[in-house]
This record gives structure tokens, C-alpha cells and sequence, in this order.
């Protein structure tokens, strides 16, 4: 096991190129039962997993990973499970999405990199999350997310601050918590981002997820401008994920043009939303 993980680490770390790589892929790390196990299906669970594939034990958790995964396909395949429709269907599914990613990861890969003038002139027009990127420091009050302990649109629209909020609660005996937390402007979504850039010390904030209703109480705002290097990175980075964005769509829009598409249930034959890919 120790020259196998060894093994695979050089292949990593040595970035082979053409069919020395292409060899070294191919290279068995392991039999299940007779059944290879490939250096290529390892360095492919290492990358979906975003684990550090430099760490022996790191890789030596994935590869042993892979072999229970192998035993329990031995088994299945001892059931025919892989002519159960639900297995079928399931097969078919991760086929379609693994063949229209590997479509746009190809076409992605040949767009063109953000020009250093297209990087700066981003940076310039987006002053919150650079020039005058803040950092909002908060007080927070989180309680239940039960519709049926307190009126929700009420108390956003009548309770202004944080003692008020948590008088209400426990006049009602509603359970809270309070803490503090910080964000900075240049780390939110850009729909959060125009909601909270005019906000003001002392101003509340409600947030809900799927359990929890979170009050942010504006508790300070400092500017604190990102660095140039750092910033540089970063809208570099953002560019690209528009650019790429920008393409999945216009793709997108570019087959359904010549494609005959026909959607047969009338229930469904409706203008859906953009779907993510």
C-alpha cells in the first residue's frame, strides 16, 4: 500500500504530460477480487472531493474508499441490479449530465482570459467590493423559524431595534439566541450586496433559512479597501465566472435555435426558468 500511495503521489506532483501521463493513468493501484482499480478513477475522486491529493494520507482514504465502493458493485452485480430500472434510469441521468458538462467544460476551456484592462476596469466598477469594500460588524438575535410563534411581516415592519425584537420574544416566551458576527461587502451575492450597501448603524437586518429567523443589528461599518494584489485576483476570477456564465447562455440559446424541441405534456409546455448546468 506505502509504494502505491507513493507512487500515485509522484504522478501528481510530477504533472506528466502526453503518454508518459497517459501510462502512469492507466497504472493498476489496486485488485479487488480480480477487479482493477485505476490511478486515473483515484485522481478523479481526488478532484471531485477537493481534498488535498499532496497528502499520502489523504489519498490512501480515497483509494480505500474506492475498494469498499468496488466490494459493494460485486455484490450488486451478483443481484443483476444493474438491470433494475431505477438503477437504469439512474445510469442514464448521470450519463446525460456527465456528457453536457464535459461538453461545456470543453468550450469553456477555449474562451479567452481577462484581459488586464478588462480586470481594472471591473475593479473601477465595482468600488463596494474593492475601493471601498466594508466590513459590517453585527449583533444578532436568532429564534425559531415557526411561522406560528410570531407574526413575521409584522415584526419586520414595527420592531426597529434589537431590544425591542427580544422583548417581543420573551413576552411570548419564544426561545433566542443573541451572538455577533461580521461580513465583508465583497464577499455577498450582488442581490444581498444592493439590499445592505445603504444600510446604516442601528438598522436591522432579517435573514431567514429553511430553521432559523437571524436579526442582524448594525453594530459598526468600516470601510477597509482590499488590497491591489488581492483584488486583482479576485475580479480576475469573477470575470471568468461571468464570461463563462455569459456563454452557458448564449450556447444554450444557440442550440434551442436549431434544434426542434417539443414538449409533449401540456402541463410542463410552459416558459421555464434557465436551469443550472
Amino acid at each position: 500500500m506505502k509504494n502505491i500511495i507513493i507512487n500515485f503521489c509522484l504522478l501528481i506532483l510530477a504533472g506528466c504530460s502526453g503518454q508518459s501521463n497517459t501510462d502512469a493513468a492507466s497504472s493498476v493501484l489496486a485488485k479487488v477480487n480480480g477487479d482493477e482499480v485505476y490511478a486515473y478513477a483515484l485522481h478523479s475522486e481526488l478532484q471531485a472531493s477537493q481534498q488535498n491529493a499532496d497528502d499520502p494520507s489523504v489519498v490512501k482514504n480515497v483509494l480505500t474508499g474506492l475498494i469498499d465502493r468496488q466490494l459493494l458493485v460485486q455484490e450488486a452485480l451478483k443481484l443483476d441490479l444493474e438491470r433494475a430500472p431505477e438503477v437504469i434510469q439512474a445510469i442514464e441521468s448521470a450519463k446525460a449530465k456527465i456528457y453536457a458538462q464535459a461538453y461545456l467544460a470543453k468550450k469553456i476551456a477555449k474562451l479567452p482570459s481577462a484581459t488586464e484592462s478588462d480586470i481594472n476596469q471591473f475593479i473601477e466598477s465595482h468600488p463596494d467590493k474593492f475601493k471601498h469594500r466594508k466590513v459590517f460588524k453585527m449583533q444578532d438575535v436568532v429564534f425559531s423559524n415557526e411561522q406560528s410563534l410570531v407574526d413575521l411581516q409584522r415584526v419586520e415592519k414595527e420592531v426597529l431595534t434589537l431590544g425591542d425584537l427580544q422583548a417581543i420574544l420573551s413576552a411570548k416566551g419564544i426561545h433566542f439566541e443573541t451572538g455577533s458576527s461580521q461580513f465583508f461587502t465583497d464577499r455577498l451575492p450582488e442581490h444581498v450586496l444592493n439590499k445592505i450597501k445603504s444600510m446604516k448603524k442601528g438598522d436591522l437586518l432579517f435573514l431567514h433559512s429553511n430553521h432559523n429567523i437571524i436579526v442582524k443589528s448594525i453594530d459598526d461599518i468600516i470601510e477597509q479597501p482590499m488590497p491591489d494584489k488581492s483584488a486583482h485576483l479576485l475580479a480576475a476570477r469573477l470575470l471568468s465566472q461571468q464570461q463563462q456564465q455569459e456563454f452557458v447562455t448564449q450556447e444554450i440559446a444557440r442550440l434551442k435555435a436549431l434544434a426542434n424541441i417539443q414538449v409533449l405534456d401540456s402541463e410542463l409546455n410552459g416558459q421555464p426558468q434557465a436551469a443550472n448546468h
